[in-house]
């Protein structure tokens, strides 16, 4: 009997998982146990035709295979090069004592060749964290599970180097160097794509600025305006003034993407912030989350980065409904009978929609038919209580032609926007350091509005102005108990874009007005300021 650590998937994380082999006289054939799924019993198959691929024929013995724990179901063809090897130590072909302390992942193909897995990020964090001595990898996978710091990962290219690589030690460091000169390749062909640019855009700085305070806060945001007037154009551009992943959002969002299988394992960690954009009807696992077993949704794909929801009132009341956990705390738990599971889930929702069902109400020139009915019943399908946790609402026009004939090269491009947002985040965290408190929500990719009101007017520094002005907007109900909380995490974010460590009232009313649109300010000059 021979046995080697293996690893099962659930959600973004992964388990150990004991592959245990035993080879006994009897009818020749092998059976799986432990739970298998349908793509872990087919793994009989492949490695088969795999080994007798590469000169190493499995014994004509009775031969049993056991996945432990037996109460974890286990998917998906990973477990293939782990039975391949713990079926051949038992087979004498190499010492059972040679898969002491060693992982391993990877699909076999049919002439032997070891494939890239779902999730091997999370596999070899896993594996960091059990203490084991060797990691075997396929070596086009090298460089996500290299990613992880601690972990002594080995690439091969088929199950022959697999298991010579495990029958002589001496060739592991041959193996190693290899691997490095991969790695070095691979790093050198990383190119950064930033995607369309905000100068692409004419006019609509109002709305520009809007991206920007939502880029520098992690603020999530609503536009508003007919047909035409740019609300997807401007949302796609909102990741090209997002500063690129650190290491720990890299890791956070590689694990969600390499689990969902749309990340190149050859590529190694990501370096630019997801932007997904569901068509609305899509449906609520496949937003949130779900499925058997639970797979991360557009929701958990969007962490970090942008979540884009065109036609919003469009999509269905339950997936609208279910927003109000993530947009509050970053997260989606997804409840079933067997147990619970926490997906990451911190984005930034970037919504449009028309100001009516035709779409015509706020445009200058056509004339909007919709009745009273009809208005109400469309705006209702965004619910006070998801609404109120949107931090910016903005109006989006429709623009003259003059706008687009004067408005050329008077805009900053993404870049110098950029500059300006990372700055804004810098500052941000300088000053919480120097407070000695953390900051009340993530820095990226989440909404900032999740502290107490009395902590964050105890840190934030309001003026006297600005706390009277705050005081008069909820006197005249323009916002609530939440809005006033995420107005005051707005006007923090406009005071950081300025670097200055007090709130003023300018900041607050701009913030103000960013969540009504219709709101003016009369500052101390009595003169209105729209702002």
């Amino acid at each position: 009997m021979a046995a080697v650590r293996a690893y099962a998937l659930i959600g973004t994380g992964a388990v150990g998982v004991q592959v245990e082999a035993h080879v006994r006289p009897g009818l020749p054939g092998v059976s799986v146990v432990g739970l298998p799924g349908v793509a872990v019993r087919e793994a009989r198959e492949r490695v088969r035709s795999g080994a007798a691929s590469t000169g190493l024929p499995l014994p004509t013995q009775r031969i049993t295979v056991n996945l432990s724990p037996a109460d974890v179901k286990k998917e998906g063809p990973g477990f293939d090069l782990p039975v391949a090897l713990a079926v051949l130590a038992a087979s004498g072909y190499m010492g059972t004592g040679a898969l002491q302390g060693v992982g391993a992942m990877g699909e076999l193909a049919l002439d032997g060749r070891v494939r890239p897995i779902h999730g091997m990020l999370s596999m070899a964090e896993a594996a960091r964290d059990e203490g084991l001595r060797l990691l075997v990898v396929p070596l086009v996978g090298l460089a996500e599970a290299c990613a992880v710091d601690g972990v002594h990962a080995v690439g091969v290219r088929d199950l022959r180097e697999a298991v010579m690589l495990l029958r002589d030690a001496e060739k592991c460091d041959r193996f190693l160097e290899r691997g490095r000169r991969w790695l070095r390749a691979r790093k050198n062909v990383v190119t950064i794509d930033r995607g369309p640019d905000l100068a692409d855009i004419a006019g609509q700085r109002h709305a520009k600025r809007a991206l920007e305070v939502a880029a520098a806060g992690g603020h999530h945001l609503m536009m508003v305006g007919p047909p035409g007037a740019g609300k997807t154009m401007l949302a796609r551009r909102l990741p090209s003034v997002l500063p690129l992943l650190d290491a720990g959002e890299a890791l956070e969002v590689t694990r969600v993407w390499s689990v969902a299988g749309l990340h190149r394992a050859e590529a190694g960690l990501a370096t630019q912030r997801p932007f997904r954009a569901p068509h609305n009807s899509a449906s609520r696992a496949a937003i949130i989350g779900g499925g058997s077993p639970p797979r991360p949704g557009e929701a958990s794909l969007a962490h970090r980065g942008v979540l884009f929801m065109d036609e919003f009132p469009e999509f269905g009341r339950d997936v609208i409904e279910s927003l109000r956990q993530p947009l509050e705390e970053g997260l989606v738990v997804i409840s079933r009978k067997a147990g619970s599971l926490t997906l990451p889930a911190a984005f930034t929702l970037v919504g449009a929609m028309n100001p009516c069902p035709c779409g015509n109400l706020m445009h200058p020139e056509r004339v909007c038919r919709c009745t009273a009915d009809m208005l109400d019943r469309y705006r209702g399908r965004l619910s006070g209580a998801v609404g109120d946790r949107i931090d910016l609402f903005i109006d989006v026009p429709p623009l003259e032609l003059s706008a687009f004939e004067s408005s050329g090269g008077l805009d900053d491009d993404s870049a110098v926007v950029r500059a300006r947002v990372e700055s804004a985040r810098s500052y941000r965290l300088e000053r919480e350091a120097f407070l000695g408190t953390p900051p009340p929500g993530s820095e990226s990719g989440s909404t900032v509005g999740q502290s107490h009101p009395a902590r964050l007017e105890a840190r934030l520094g309001l003026s006297e102005s600005a706390r009277s002005l705050l005081r008069e907007a909820i006197s005249r109900h323009v916002v609530g108990g939440r809005g006033y909380v995420r107005a005051l995490t707005v006007a923090r974010t406009l005071a950081d874009l300025d670097c200055v460590a007090g709130i003023s009232a300018e900041h607050v009313a701009e913030a103000l007005s960013l969540r009504d649109p219709g709101y003016e300010y009369r500052g101390a000059s009595s003169a209105a300021v729209s702002w």
